[in-house]
C-alpha cells in the first residue's frame, strides 16, 4: 500500500500528457482504452504550491506579457478500476487520487455506464462538485449527472475537463 505522506511534486494518481503519447502513436484505438480506459480527467494549469501545501492553478494566457505556454502543463486523470463505481478524492485509496486540500479525503463518485459514458454524485464533499457550473447532487439526495466529453468537472477549486479514450488519444498522439 502506498504511503499517506505526500511528496512536494506529488500529483496522486495524475500523469502527464506526454507520458501517453507513444501509446497513442502506436495502439490502436481498442488497445489504447484497454490499457488505458475509457475516461479521462484533464488538470490544463501550471501547478504550484502554496505555504498551505495546496494546489494552485494558474493558467498560461498568450495576452499576459510574462506567461509562458511550456510552462503550461496537462495532468491526465485515468478512470480505471475494476469496478464501475470509482471513487475521487484526496485519500490515497481512492481510485482517482487528487492531492489538493480543496479535495475532500472522500470527494464524489463516477459510475461507469454503457462502456465509456459516466455518471458523477458527491460523496458529501465540504467544497462541492459542479458538472459545467451546475451543483452535482449528493449521493443518495437523487440522481447523478452525466459526464460528456468536454464537460468541466468542478472538486473544490480544481476544473477538470472530461475527456473519453478517442479524445485523449487524438490529442496525445499530436505532442512533439
Amino acid at each position: 500500500m502506498a504511503s499517506a505522506k505526500q511528496s512536494p511534486g506529488d500529483v496522486g494518481s495524475g500523469r502527464p500528457l506526454e507520458a501517453f503519447r507513444d501509446d497513442a502513436r502506436l495502439l490502436p484505438a481498442a488497445d489504447f482504452e484497454v490499457r488505458h480506459g475509457s475516461g479521462f480527467l484533464l488538470l490544463s494549469s501550471l501547478p504550484t504550491r502554496s505555504a498551505r501545501d495546496t494546489f494552485s492553478t494558474h493558467l498560461a494566457f498568450l495576452d499576459e506579457p510574462d506567461a509562458q505556454t511550456g510552462a503550461l502543463a496537462t495532468l491526465v486523470y485515468p478512470l480505471q478500476s475494476a469496478h464501475h463505481i470509482l471513487s475521487i478524492g484526496r485519500a490515497r485509496d481512492n481510485d482517482v487520487v487528487i492531492p489538493d486540500r480543496s479535495i475532500s479525503r472522500r470527494h464524489a463518485f463516477l459510475k461507469r455506464v454503457e462502456g465509456s459514458r459516466f455518471l458523477v454524485l458527491d460523496a458529501g464533499s465540504s467544497n462541492g462538485t459542479s458538472v459545467n457550473g451546475a451543483n452535482v447532487l449528493t449521493r443518495g439526495s437523487g440522481p447523478p449527472t452525466p459526464l460528456g466529453p468536454g464537460d468541466t468537472l468542478r472538486l473544490g477549486q480544481l476544473d477538470f475537463t472530461f475527456a473519453h479514450a478517442v479524445g485523449l488519444r487524438e490529442f496525445a498522439a499530436k505532442l512533439r
